[in-house]
């Protein structure tokens, strides 16, 4: 039987040629498992982009329990392991999820986003020896004043004293795990600390930083209404001066450490005319563990196709599952869902319409139709590949049927239970489909018998009116009958003159035209 690296090996490998050969459909598993536990958080930042709804993946305790097992079974595939909340370590189900990773790996594996400030001595001793394979710090100032503004309830300095605490534990047992990673979200009244900020990354023995640019939503600007107008960057002048600052100093910071990631910056800077090449956001975006992905093209299944620049295509759909606390899956943390933990399994979603038609809408250059990030990735759409030639897809790992495992009965039920529902609401929107075309139908037919109404009414008008005409002719000629009886009267003894007036009285009894109805 293969061993536990080999296995991860192999599945790497395949999953690195599905994504170079443009796969939709993939017969490798994801190298990549994001948990988000839950929204609840112990401190309280401004821009925090969450719900604060208690949402929690674990819970109930005996769901929780039949998801951790559902993860476990991808755990021999992933290169990574990402969990993060709220804030992951005030979680009770952490403890047990990295209690799982460790029964069934022993390799480096997980990787924590943290706000840093629940780091005590026994939690740096656990980081190392498991170990962690990276602890990401979340950084958003580089002096204790703004940090602390920004990050309310957690202190700079304890956050960096605890930052050591791990550096001790790693140089007291000579490990190189975990990496410090550090994330800083660029925002109005920070964005001037960055030099600051990569200053105090370097002095910490942080070795990757990621810049992103901070994302608005319903949740943030509920909880601050004037989140918009105070942090956001949006004018020329703001933007310039961000653009001059990294100018300055990003080619530096990107010597110094070993990897500087950038997110949003492109699109901010596009918006406003700047150059962004510098940025190199195509190759320093957010693409997790995705650095194994590039190669040669000579190990492409036609060696003599051209190379193409590294993530033109973004790997994000080819390598990673990332479960948000409600349990929405995404093919990619910036992206919209493509499913629902509670409604599908994850190798189901994996693999789902959805999930190919996602794969494909971005192959062809469709990544907003695809459900990307318009803030984030805007500036790929439009970026299509061309395709690779013809080819047998490669073969795949022979461990892969050990994931074929029923799922427990708790999180079955659920999914049976979403089944249901969803199968009804299907039902509900047919009956409002055949609804609609009735109602559609009806008002038609309604239109039309309101046209012929108002024809016969407009009918009906003109004949009221071409019969007061005649009216009043009669009337005239009844008047004149009388006008000439009475002189006919007044002249009996006169034949001649008599005739006459008979004559004339035939001549203006004549019936006379009617006149043409109005157009």
């Amino acid at each position: 039987m293969p061993s536990e690296f080999e296995v991860l090996e192999q599945n790497l490998e395949l999953n690195r040629l599905e994504y170079r050969s443009q796969r939709g459909y993939l017969r490798s598993r994801p190298r990549v498992l994001g948990l988000v536990l839950g929204n609840a958080c112990n401190i309280d930042c401004p821009h925090c982009y969450q719900a604060k709804n208690q949402d929690n993946l674990l819970k109930p305790p005996e769901i929780g329990a039949e998801l951790r097992r559902e993860f476990a079974a991808l755990y021999p595939f992933l290169s990574t392991l990402r969990i993060q909340g709220g804030e992951a370590f005030a979680y009770r189900g952490f403890r047990e999820i990295l209690d799982d990773v460790s029964a069934v790996v022993t390799r480096p594996l997980v990787s924590v986003s943290t706000n840093g400030t629940l780091i005590d001595e026994s939690w740096a001793e656990r980081i190392v020896r498991m170990p962690f394979s990276n602890l990401t710090v979340s950084l958003d100032g580089g002096t204790r004043e703004t940090y602390n503004r920004l990050r309310r309830g957690a202190d700079f300095d304890e956050v960096l004293a605890n930052v050591r605490r791990v550096q001790r534990w790693k140089d007291k047992l000579q490990s190189p795990y975990p990496a410090l990673d550090s994330f800083f979200v660029i925002l109005r009244s920070n964005f001037r600390e960055i030099p600051q900020y990569l200053a105090v990354a370097a002095d910490h023995g942080f070795c990757d930083l990621t810049l992103q640019t901070a994302e608005l939503t319903a949740e943030n600007l509920s909880r601050h209404p004037g989140l918009a107008a105070d942090e956001i960057i949006s004018s020329r002048e703001e933007a310039e001066e961000l653009h001059t600052l990294l100018c300055r100093v990003l080619p530096a910071a990107r010597r110094q450490f070993r990897m500087v990631r950038v997110s949003g910056l492109q699109t901010l800077f596009e918006r406003f005319g700047l150059p962004s090449a510098f940025l190199d956001e195509q190759e320093n975006g957010l693409y997790p563990d995705a650095e194994t992905l590039a190669g040669p093209a000579s190990e492409l299944p036609d060696g003599d196709a051209p190379e193409p620049r590294a993530f033109e295509l973004c790997p994000n759909p080819w390598t990673t599952l990332f479960v948000a606390e409600n349990g929405d899956v995404h093919l990619c943390f910036l992206a919209a869902p493509t499913g629902n933990l509670y409604r599908q399994s994850l190798l189901d979603i994996w693999n789902s319409p959805q999930a190919v038609t996602k794969r494909v809408d971005m192959m062809a250059g469709r990544y907003m139709a695809s459900g990307c990030s318009p803030l984030w990735c805007s500036w790929r759409e439009g970026q299509r590949l061309q395709p690779p030639p013809p080819s047998d897809p490669p073969a795949a790992p022979v461990l892969l049927p050990i994931l074929d495992h029923p799922a427990g009965p708790h999180i079955s039920a659920v999914r049976r239970t979403a089944a249901e529902l969803t199968r009804r609401v299907a039902e509900l929107e047919a009956l409002q489909q055949l609804h609609t075309g009735l109602q559609s139908a009806a008002q038609q037919h309604i239109d039309h018998l309101e046209a012929k109404v108002a024809k016969a009414l407009a009918d009906i008008a003109h004949l009221q009116q071409e019969n007061a005409l005649l009216e009043d002719q009669v009337q005239q000629q009844a008047l004149r009958c009388l006008a000439l009886s009475q002189a006919l009267a007044a002249v009996p003894s006169r034949p001649k003159l008599r005739a006459r007036l008979l004559t004339a009285v035939a001549t203006r009894l004549a019936p006379r035209p009617t006149p043409p109805p109005p157009a």
